[in-house]
């Protein structure tokens, strides 16, 4: 048996082994749904329920009984760099930017949602046992999580939570457009109760975290965003890949001890997500000028300038980053993006020594450099015989990298072309070129 062919095995085993756990799941889902109502609670199972263990009540609606933790950070409490305050009076309007002209709600119409479920790979047979929602109201940031006792009390949580998002108009997730909201919207469509999110603007956090701080973290998982960008280092909780399995404990046993500590890792997700979308904001609005220490991170804002068309404030954002100082993989690649925006802006002369620089460089931008350099010599200086010399610096890189064929052939083509317009007798500049 080949590489290939143990490759395809192991694939159609992990395929089939993921199948077999949704089945599981489903299967699981259908029994309890078919046990009796008063065998099936975990207060009437064991001498104390989730209240005992978890700040919250029971409530009810027209679906039945559910639990529903909640808990208010006060005005004053830290947490990390920041303050509750500096959550609840935020003005978020510069996430805007990710959200294609989309106007997002003001911080009180906003609510930053996060779920555990019975697993991540999705599908009818997962489902969300804790829902948290999390806000601000007045001078506190108030989480209220719905808690799924047993299956038969899902239909009741998903109404409560479609009424309680009702006094919202936009949802703030971490992943959420991947992971979380697909899954409850299936949900909703298998308890035949209609969706709450179709109206909300939606703002994922995850793809805005990782424009902004990838370059300069290793990950952009969200308790590794909280530890290096907010500065929390949690103590006391549990890792995400166990959650799963302490719920599966609880509806095997109906004791509910073991959940606490999912309920504060719950809270302390909505909280960092809230935290971030301020951080990240206010970096946005500040153009990074009192707000972001690492020149990576003010690369990476540029990017988002120039992605969003604030070519203005990409261009200053970038020239500060490479003047704050870039270790060199990353300066080549800012001096090519930044010889690009000068290009778009029409100011050549700029963008020619920033090539000129790439052009004299061992990167993979050299290339590139090289060709601009031609374009620009031969069309707007009409100077074939220093594009040609440009030309035959490539080529002569080129040599050997057969790898690169198209850029080969074009740089041929404009060899040939070259050749005979500097064939007229058009007087070289006397540039100094870059060595062969």
């Amino acid at each position: 048996m080949d590489l290939n062919e143990k490759l395809r095995q192991l694939k159609r085993e992990t395929e089939l082994r993921r199948r077999n756990e949704e089945l599981e799941r489903t299967l699981e889902f259908l029994r309890r749904l078919d046990q009796p109502t008063r065998k099936r609670l975990p207060a009437e199972r064991v001498a104390k329920g989730i209240e005992e263990y978890v700040d919250g009540q029971v409530e009810s609606n027209d679906q039945g009984e559910f639990f529903v933790a909640s808990q208010a950070l006060p005005f004053g409490r830290p947490y990390g760099k920041l303050r509750i305050s500096d959550i609840s009076g935020a003005d978020l309007s510069a996430l805007e930017l990710f959200l294609g002209g989309t106007h997002l709600p003001e911080m009180s119409r906003l609510v930053c949602l996060d779920t555990e479920t019975t697993g991540l790979a999705g599908g009818t047979g997962t489902c969300a046992w804790l829902i948290g929602l999390g806000a601000a109201h007045g001078v506190q940031f108030v989480v209220r999580q719905y808690f799924l006792r047993d299956y038969p009390e899902e239909k009741a949580i998903l109404a409560a939570l479609a009424e309680a998002l009702e006094g919202y108009d936009g949802v703030i997730t971490f992943n959420g457009k991947t992971f979380d909201i697909p899954l409850l919207e299936t949900r909703y469509a298998l308890a035949r109760l209609k969706s709450p999110f179709p109206r909300l603007v939606h703002l994922d956090l995850l793809h805005p975290a990782r424009r902004l701080w990838k370059l300069r973290l290793e990950s952009c998982e969200l308790q590794n965003l909280e530890k290096n960008v907010l500065g929390i280092y949690r103590e006391g909780d549990v890792d995400g890949s166990e959650i799963p399995a302490i719920y599966f404990d609880y509806l095997r046993t109906g004791d509910p001890k073991g959940l606490a500590p999912v309920f504060y890792h719950n809270t302390l997700d909505i909280v960092t997500l809230a935290a971030l979308s301020v951080e990240l904001a206010r970096a946005i609005a500040n153009a990074g000028e009192q707000m972001l220490d690492s020149p990576l991170d003010l690369f990476s804002l540029s990017r988002i300038f120039h992605r969003a068309g604030v070519a203005e404030r990409g261009v200053a954002t970038c020239e500060r980053a490479l003047a704050a100082g870039l270790p060199t993989p990353v300066e080549s690649h800012a001096l090519q993006h930044l010889a690009a925006q000068y290009k778009r802006q029409r100011q050549h002369e700029r963008a020619v020594a920033l090539w000129l620089e790439l052009s004299r460089r061992e990167t993979r931008f050299a290339l590139e450099a090289l060709e601009e350099l031609a374009i620009h010599y031969e069309h707007r200086r009409r100077d074939p015989q220093t594009a040609l010399e440009f030309t035959d610096t490539a080529l002569e890189r080129l040599r050997g990298e057969s790898s690169l064929q198209a850029q080969l052939k074009r740089f041929t083509h404009r060899r040939a072309r070259l050749q005979k317009k500097a064939g007229k007798g058009v007087k070289p500049s006397g540039l100094p070129l870059p060595p062969r």
